[in-house]
């Protein structure tokens, strides 16, 4: 009788199976997924914020100043020799201008070494830009300075107006450097001493448009 009810209390109980390590395995990746798609959606918002509110980033600044653009009158440029220097005698290139009396003092000659650097850096698109000096007054460059820049086409202004739009104070004589672009358009002004890194790598950007 005894043993009847050990066998039927046996009979009863039925212990729960232990889990199988396969199914723990299951869990531990349905956590990592979760986890994953948690970070995937919450991470680029926490590092929005600390760029945001807590390390924002240096915004990059231009070394010259974008200017409304404002198409160059050339019709008040003309040669030395007298003949008028139109447009599309630059038509299709980025076009360096300074302006500056033809006598050019030490401060001039430094920004005309400056731009012929700046061109000479761009390398395999050196062709795209091409440097002017507008002599302000009736005086004729040195022919030694002249000899260190072979690649700088000289015009003379006829005008005031030209003066004008390329900013050049006093009415003789500019302490800036203008960048048109292939459209004819005055689009940049520098000062006539720029950071000459920063103005090479600024100007090598701009003239690829």
């Amino acid at each position: 009788m005894t043993t009847d009810r050990k066998t039927a209390a046996g009979a009863d109980y039925s212990p729960s199976p232990a889990p199988s390590p396969a199914s723990g395995s299951t869990r531990r990746k349905g956590r990592l997924t979760l986890l994953a798609i948690v970070a995937v959606a919450v991470l680029p918002l926490l590092a929005a914020l600390y760029f945001r509110y807590v390390s924002p980033p240096e915004v990059a600044s231009t070394v010259g100043q974008a200017l409304e653009p404002v198409a160059l009158p050339f019709e008040f440029l003309q040669q030395l020799d007298g003949a008028p220097l139109e447009h599309p005698a630059v038509s299709g290139k980025w076009l360096v201008i300074f302006a500056a009396p033809g006598g050019c003092d030490t401060r001039c000659q430094r920004t005309l070494y400056l731009t012929r650097q700046a061109r000479t850096a761009q390398g395999r698109n050196i062709a795209r830009v091409d440097r002017l000096w507008v002599i302000t007054d009736a005086t004729t460059p040195a022919a030694a300075l002249m000899e260190a820049h072979p690649d700088l086409a000289l015009a003379r202004a006829t005008d005031g107006k030209l003066l004008d739009v390329l900013g050049v104070l006093g009415g003789n004589e500019s302490r800036h450097i203008n960048l048109i672009d292939r459209r004819g358009l005055v689009v940049f002004r520098y000062t006539d001493d720029p950071d000459p890194k920063a103005f090479i790598r600024e100007l090598g950007k701009l003239i690829k448009f």
